[in-house]
């Protein structure tokens, strides 16, 4: 399963701790990279199958592009990537 890596992200806001994502699990920040990632890479298809690299790395630029400030909790961000993610991988520009 190819899944993204921390260094493919970036790292914790100072004073974040990347160990307590179950505390973090209500609430979704795009520049903590370790919320980034584990959000990303918990992705799967409709089947449940996995996702290739390279719509993983799609899901991190719409994350980090254009995820709307005011979504918020980890659920409500994986939904609005399956109810987006066919028009923005359209313009992904890599």
């Amino acid at each position: 399963m190819p899944i993204l890596k921390k260094s493919d992200l970036w790292t914790a806001v100072p004073g974040d701790n990347p160990n307590r994502t179950v505390e973090d699990a209500n609430r979704f920040s795009r520049k903590e990279g370790y919320e980034v990632l584990s959000l990303i890479n918990s992705l799967t298809t409709k089947e449940g199958g996995d996702l290739d690299l390279r719509v993983r790395q799609i899901c991190e630029w719409m994350i980090y592009e254009k995820l709307p400030s005011n979504t918020q909790g980890r659920a409500r961000v994986k939904d609005w990537i399956f109810m987006n993610y066919t028009a923005l991988s359209k313009i992904y520009p890599f």
